[in-house]
């Protein structure tokens, strides 16, 4: 079965929803500042991950949503961003779609913090006034035991866990020679700063997080986190199954 939307016929999508399926996948990220990282790391990864749990549970994956809700880098060159309202109702509207033409399940996945709140809210309303059953998954929050394991710690925004995933896709989404000391800021919660004091965000006082540009070691990384999330949602979908959802 053909599973990347934007390649199918519509006469494919008639044939297949909900004969052959019933789930989407939704990659949602925003454009923003990654250190020494691309701007577009919070899209690619999740799209990444999209395109392994699709291909293997013959799902349909939808093209990534690109722009979210960027607050604390938006100082930053290229960073850009869309209200939180405005992006709420963005993806009300896209699960109403989903919803329209005959899926019943669809699974965001997200790739960027700033989206949380939005999603957790459109999630709520597209189950109680369409009756969409809807999973958003928060890759990094899933996987921190893999990062752990992979990396020997926490990982961090534009950290070992972000830059390493990204290279393993393409070692030219970041570039080591742009890295410095000065990009780190190290995270307290007793504080909230705008712009952020650096474009490499690390959340504990270890040390840990910061980028190591081993590709080798970030290939390794994204075939565990695939497969984790990949795990997951496999797990989702059997147990709306086994409780009639």
């Amino acid at each position: 079965m053909k599973y990347k939307l934007e390649r199918m016929l519509w006469q494919d999508v008639r044939e297949s929803v909900p004969s052959k399926t019933v789930t989407a996948l939704l990659p949602v990220g925003t454009i923003e500042a990654h250190g020494a990282a691309c701007l577009g790391t919070d899209g690619y990864i999740p799209a990444d991950i999209g395109d392994h749990v699709a291909g293997s549970l013959d799902l349909i994956l939808a093209p990534p949503v690109w722009y979210g809700v960027t607050k604390s880098l938006f100082g930053y060159p290229g960073s850009l961003t869309v209200t939180e309202q405005h992006f709420e109702e963005y993806i009300c509207d896209l699960l109403r779609s989903f919803k329209y033409h005959k899926f019943r399940r669809v699974i965001i996945l997200n790739g960027h913090g700033g989206n949380n709140g939005a999603l957790k809210n459109a999630a709520v309303r597209a189950y109680q006034e369409l009756g969409l059953n809807v999973a958003v998954i928060h890759w990094w929050l899933l996987c921190a035991e893999v990062t752990k394991e992979v990396y020997g710690g926490e990982g961090g925004h534009a950290g070992c866990d972000e830059t390493g995933y990204v290279m393993a896709i393409d070692p030219l989404l970041a570039e080591r020679n742009r890295y410095s000391e000065d990009l780190v800021y190290e995270h307290q919660t007793a504080a909230d700063v705008y712009p952020y004091p650096g474009s490499i965000g690390i959340y504990n006082d270890r040390g840990e997080g910061r980028p190591d540009f081993d590709v080798e070691k970030g290939k390794l990384y994204r075939g565990k986190v695939r497969e984790k999330v990949l795990d997951f949602v496999r797990y989702i979908l059997m147990q709306w199954d086994k409780n009639g959802l």
